[in-house]
């Protein structure tokens, strides 16, 4: 009997943690795609002034992206990363700068949907800033 009670227990030990760990990943993934998504957005007028759309020094605009990026370890950013170490030389409006700004429009994009979607997993279908993403997920989270 007594071993039917211990086996009981460590069943339910491990379905608790199991179930608080899927929580946990879903909620670092969700925070990683959330920071990449502001990321940026923080940073697309640097893109802008290194494409030569927006006004402004384009060897500024690009050493503070590329501060910026350097520094960066979210994974979502990777293929960011990867990207921009692609320009070896700065130049406005080059190919690779050119190939950097495709990339990260759609990237945003894409962000923005994935972060959308899973807020409308839990049943929210309001229009949101993308810097109250965050705590709404948690309100959702404890909700649920």
């Amino acid at each position: 009997m007594k071993k039917n009670q211990i086996g009981l227990c460590i069943l339910f030990s491990l379905v608790v943690s199991c179930s608080e760990t899927s929580h946990n990943s879903e909620k670092a993934i969700f925070t990683q795609k959330v920071d990449a998504l502001s990321f940026l957005s923080n940073y697309h007028h640097q893109l802008h002034i290194m494409i030569g759309e927006e006004e402004g020094d384009g060897n500024i605009a690009y050493k503070e992206f590329s501060d910026a990026i350097s520094n960066a370890t979210n994974p979502e950013l990777y293929p960011v990363l990867n990207s921009f170490q692609k320009i070896k030389k700065f130049k406005t409006a080059s190919d690779p700068v050119m190939h950097l700004d495709y990339l990260i429009d759609y990237y945003q994009s894409g962000l923005s949907l994935q972060v959308e979607a899973v807020l409308r997993g839990y049943g929210y279908f309001e229009n949101f800033p993308i810097d109250s993403a965050l705590s709404i997920y948690e309100r959702l989270q404890i909700d649920s």
